[in-house]
């Protein structure tokens, strides 16, 4: 007897099934698409257990007659072709006829449709099985109902994720869908709570005011650039606005949201030397090309698609962006850009972006440098000074008292100090999860390499309010204020045994702080693991939060705000050699160590030095950036000609 048969017609829809539909989330995306192509204006999508018990799509598109519905259950029904050649040209997002057969058979499936005209038609079907038609009330447009998703298919079921992560990646879907169609609205409900709520835009710089909020879509500039067969339009974040993911990345291409590598590519030659590595600007871009040359079929999702000339559209993704970015006003040289794509503390992204001219005015705080590639702050228009609280010293030498560059003492903004406890048993937690570089088993003693000896060094001063300048009997050294501070303050997180363990203190003015739907999303969701690392936070309205006590280090001089979306886009990234824990706390220690404009008294500097010489690793940078310079006092003699 053979070994070789043909398979069931059910079983192999189901198996196709799994090729177009694998999570909940591409429910969602091949529904919405099919509303987007039916001329809907508005998409609204409810979920439970995130998406894994039941979901339901409703929109106001056209809709359907009863004939076309009960076709449109049927493998490889579609409106969109006719012929083969007609895919070369294929404009809709949709045009296989594979998703609501896909759906209804790993799925109860029911779908409401009506033309405006007369009753509508309502169609069921279970797991692919007989389907039953009856006539429906229903207004004009579609609700497709699926109900315990791969309840047939336990093998695909057991694979789905937890109920926060389909949700996030539903929240995604429908969030770049939003982007790459601005005049639709759409809205996701889950338990009658909006996770996501994005009314009709006029155009796409009001879609990303809606959000990112209204100064980050102002720091953003317009894209409008043609280069042979493509057009690029949208806009693209300055260098200064980065983020610890592609999440804020969104590109379409004739109106199809996609993931493609060369246009990606793209984008990071634009930025390439204005940002550090791992950090990604938000963008919005749009990609206009002759449907022949690229290509929608190559995958069964229809995200991934290939152009005939890969070169070509990664160079007009790479020129558009390089052309909104370099016109705009950065007030800094091209050849000292990789010096100076930084100005948190000089202005907020509203400030840069308040003049419509061709350039921005110059800043009158010191440039930053890529090492403070912090976020930037949107909840205050004014800047914030680089000591705000501290005392200030007694010559006058600086505004920081040295012992307030690492002890976690009392501060200005503690409102109750009976309400700051001790997390040290939480951190004890993160450093069995994360296992940092200070856990058990690592060289013992400080990993030292090439550096200064405490017993050796002088402190000489400061060099452009950023860098301090150290010498020795052989060499002079330069050390980067920033990451050096950045480097002592986490090793002091990552150490619950260490006996100036930092405590949590509560801020004397709350902070409000408004997050992307996904970061939001996930926010709402790790409430108690951000109160691990000291985030004393909770829900404050729609995506924003009320952040009211923080670890003693960010309190006493740090970027609250800043250092809360970057934890939480931390807790989405994907750094690579870091764990999730390890790149959150990374991030606090980056948002409380001091940063470049800061000055800093004779006094405070040598606390500085001697703190990062004495923890465990001063030769490591946790972001891979070089700390310190040396130069020899030979090769200094011999720039001089005293040889």
């Amino acid at each position: 007897m053979g070994q070789v048969a043909v398979l069931d017609p059910l079983v192999a829809q189901q198996v196709a099934a799994g090729e177009v539909v694998d999570r909940p989330a591409s429910v969602v995306k091949e529904l919405s698409e099919n509303a987007l192509d039916a001329g809907a204006t508005r998409v609204e999508v409810e979920i439970a257990d995130g998406g894994r018990e039941r979901m339901l799509v409703r929109d106001n598109g056209s809709g359907m007659s009863e004939e076309d519905a009960k076709l449109s259950i049927l493998s490889h029904a579609t409106s969109k072709i006719r012929t083969a050649s007609d895919i070369e040209s294929v404009m809709t997002l949709g045009f296989r006829g594979e998703a609501l057969p896909s759906i209804a058979s790993v799925s109860a499936f029911s779908l409401t449709t009506s033309t405006g005209e007369g009753a509508g038609t309502n169609l069921v079907a279970y797991g692919g099985g007989e389907v039953t038609v009856s006539p429906a009330s229903h207004p004009k447009g579609t609700t497709v109902f699926v109900d315990r998703l791969f309840y047939n298919v336990p093998a695909r079921r057991a694979f789905l994720k937890s109920a926060r992560a389909e949700r996030a990646a539903i929240v995604e879907v429908m969030t770049n869908l939003a982007i790459a169609h601005p005049r639709a609205m759409f809205r996701l409900v889950e338990k009658g709570r909006e996770s996501l709520s994005l009314p009709t835009a006029k155009d796409l710089l009001e879609r990303l005011a809606q959000l990112y909020s209204v100064g980050k879509a102002r720091a953003m500039r317009r894209v409008d650039y043609e280069s042979g067969a493509f057009k690029v339009s949208g806009y693209a974040a300055l260098p200064s606005i980065t983020e610890g993911s592609r999440s804020g990345q969104t590109v379409s291409v004739n109106g199809r949201w996609v993931r493609a590598e060369g246009l990606t590519k793209g984008i990071d030659d634009a930025y390439r030397g204005t940002v550090p590595t791992g950090r990604y600007p938000p963008v919005a871009l749009c990609v206009e090309v002759d449907p022949r040359q690229v290509d929608v079929n190559v995958h069964p999702t229809k995200q991934l698609v290939r152009f005939s000339d890969e070169r070509a559209a990664r160079l007009a993704m790479s020129g558009a962006v390089s052309k909104a970015i370099q016109g705009t006003g950065d007030s800094v040289p091209r050849d000292e850009d990789e010096r100076n794509t930084e100005s948190e503390t000089a202005s907020t992204p509203s400030e840069r972006a308040s003049e419509d001219g061709p350039a921005d005015a110059p800043s009158s705080a010191p440039d930053r440098h890529p090492t403070e590639y912090h976020a930037v702050s949107e909840t205050s228009s004014s800047p914030i000074p680089p000591a705000e609280g501290l005392a200030s010293d007694n010559n006058g030498g600086g505004s920081l008292s040295p012992d307030r560059l690492f002890e976690a003492s009392e501060s200005p903004r503690r409102s109750d100090s009976s309400k700051a406890h001790d997390p040290s048993e939480q951190y004890k937690r993160v450093e069995r999860a994360s296992a940092p570089l200070s856990q058990a088993g690592s060289p013992a003693g400080v990993e030292r390499g090439d550096l200064p000896r405490l017993r050796d060094l002088r402190v000489v001063g400061q060099i452009a309010s950023g860098y301090i300048l150290v010498d020795e009997p052989l060499a002079a050294w330069v050390v980067d204020q920033h990451v050096a501070h950045e480097r002592a303050l986490l090793d002091r997180l990552t150490d619950p045994e260490d006996g100036r363990m930092p405590t949590v203190q509560s801020l004397l003015v709350p902070e409000v702080v408004q997050l992307p739907p996904q970061d939001a999303a996930e926010a709402a969701d790790s409430l108690e693991e951000l109160s691990v690392y000291g985030f004393e936070v909770e829900p404050f309205g729609k995506d924003s939060f009320r952040i009211n006590g923080v670890i003693s280090t960010l309190a006493g001089r740090g970027d609250v705000a800043g250092a809360f979306r970057e934890a939480v886009s931390a807790m989405r990234g994907t750094a690579p050699g870091m764990s999730r824990e390890q790149r959150i706390v990374a991030t606090i220690a980056c948002h409380s160590a001091v940063k470049l404009g800061d000055k800093l008294s004779y006094e405070e500097m040598e606390a500085l030095i001697k703190e990062w010489l004495s923890s465990r690793y001063p030769a490591t940078c946790p972001h891979g950036r070089s700390i310190c310079y040396r130069m020899e006092h030979k090769d200094i003699a011999r720039k001089l000609d005293r040889h």
